[in-house]
């Protein structure tokens, strides 16, 4: 990428240079057609002066000195002839008539002997015939006029090699600065890259400015990054749990089938019976990893934030649960206040209700479940109350670890563990207060505009 910046600005200056050169083609030409012009102009009016000296068949010689010497001053040297080819002024001849201080003066100014090359001869008129002739020739000047035309191009083109240098100088300094600027956190990116390639998934890159490209890829490596590497801890984690988890009911199966086999268990219908459920167990623990397989789905995906009326919503989730309550005679009570929009993942924190109002359910044999929300500048909290049996203090460390199972419960310990980890992907907190025999609070905080 480095090396394309470069040609780049490279491609750029070669532009600018030949842009100058045009230019400065162009400049020259300009102030070379325009002197022209002046010349034309200058010359026009001599001829006409020129023209203008002759009347009544004969030559003012006061007025042909007169033009003569301001042709002389305009940086031309003239000779008028008459019809028989007879000079009857010259420039040389008007400046010996000069006085000798004027002549002094015209001399610092413009060198007679200057002049070079051949005559153009122009035809002179008057009153629609020709009387005469006038040649004319180009004086080397030594006065400012010159000078200042020579300094004009002078300057144009030193002024067109200085810009040209700086844009120059800029431009290959903007190469660096650019390809140094904009390679590095490629360069970044690729080499975390390959550490994450090499399974290092802890690897991270500065996240940089939100507003380019640059700053989106940073963050969607650093998303996928933090992915893998939850997902590379839950695989783990998991494939040791469901081993633990598996373990237990096999070894009771083969124990009950190997003593029925050795004729050890005369009741072979109470072993038979023992076999069956610890194969119900393995079913539920089956169905478990199903639940959980969903559930990490949502880990890996990128939050989906919507803006959600919070009353709207928890009154939708009451309500989908409330036949399950009443089934066991309980009942659930939404405590609805103000109206309360919030911006967070619709569907992660459906799966968190549900799972907390399910568990609160099963755990409650009398009384019901009420839930409750609030909020503050940066957080809303939504608080599942119920009058089940509580947890004791001892375990309240443990019933958000994946598999784990209360003394009566008949889940295999996800429910939780999920809603633990959905409410961390949320940038969120979840809080238990609880008292053995008095019943659970479970307190979920998560950002008002998401994570």
């Amino acid at each position: 990428m480095r090396t394309k910046l470069f040609f780049a600005f490279f491609a750029v200056i070669a532009v600018a240079l030949v842009s100058n050169l045009i230019y400065e083609r162009l400049i020259v030409r300009d102030f070379d057609d325009y002197a022209s012009g002046t010349r034309e102009d200058k010359l026009y009016w001599i001829l006409a002066s020129v023209e203008g000296s002759y009347s009544n068949d004969q030559w003012d010689l006061s007025a042909l000195h007169d033009t003569a010497h301001w042709a002389v001053m305009l940086g031309f040297d003239i000779r008028v002839t008459d019809l028989n080819d007879r000079e009857v002024m010259s420039s040389e001849h008007a400046m010996i008539m000069l006085s000798p201080v004027m002549k002094r003066k015209m001399q610092g100014i413009v060198d007679l002997g200057s002049a070079s090359g051949e005559y153009d001869s122009h035809p002179l008129y008057s009153e629609g015939r020709e009387v005469g002739s006038m040649q004319v020739r180009d004086l080397g000047r030594q006065g400012p006029i010159t000078e200042k035309q020579q300094m004009f191009k002078r300057k144009g083109r030193e002024f067109l090699i200085t810009s040209f240098i700086i844009a120059g100088s800029s431009a290959v300094l903007l190469a660096l600065f650019f390809s140094l600027f904009l390679s590095q956190p490629l360069r970044r990116i690729k080499k975390a890259v390959e550490t994450l390639a090499q399974g290092d998934f802890s690897t991270r890159v500065a996240a940089g400015s939100d507003g380019d490209e640059l700053g989106k890829l940073s963050g969607s490596f650093n998303f996928m990054a933090e992915a893998l590497q939850r997902e590379d801890a839950l695989r783990k984690r998991l494939t040791s749990n469901i081993a633990h988890e598996l373990r237990t009911p096999l070894t009771v199966a083969k124990a009950n089938v190997e003593a029925m086999i050795d004729g050890v268990v005369e009741d072979r219908q109470k072993g038979l019976e023992n076999v069956r459920i610890e194969i119900e167990r393995l079913i539920g623990l089956v169905e478990g990893i199903e639940d959980i397989t969903k559930a990490e789905a949502s880990f890996f995906t990128k939050n989906r934030y919507t803006l959600i009326n919070l009353a709207e919503f928890l009154e939708n989730a009451v309500t989908k649960l409330t036949p399950l309550a009443t089934e066991k005679g309980l009942y659930m009570n939404l405590d609805r206040k103000q109206e309360l929009v919030v911006l967070t993942d619709s569907d992660k924190l459906e799966r968190i209700l549900q799972n907390i109002l399910t568990n609160a359910i099963k755990n409650t044999s009398s009384g019901g479940v009420t839930v409750a929300y609030e909020a503050d500048k940066e957080m809303f909290s939504i608080e599942i109350r119920d009058t089940g049996t509580g947890i004791s203090e001892e375990r309240k460390a443990l019933v958000f670890k994946r598999f784990y199972r209360g003394e009566t419960s008949n889940g295999i310990g996800l429910g939780l563990a999920i809603v633990s980890e959905l409410v961390d992907v949320l940038g969120g907190k979840v809080e238990l207060k609880s008292t053995a025999g008095e019943g659970s609070i479970f307190t979920v905080r998560l950002p008002l505009q998401g994570k």
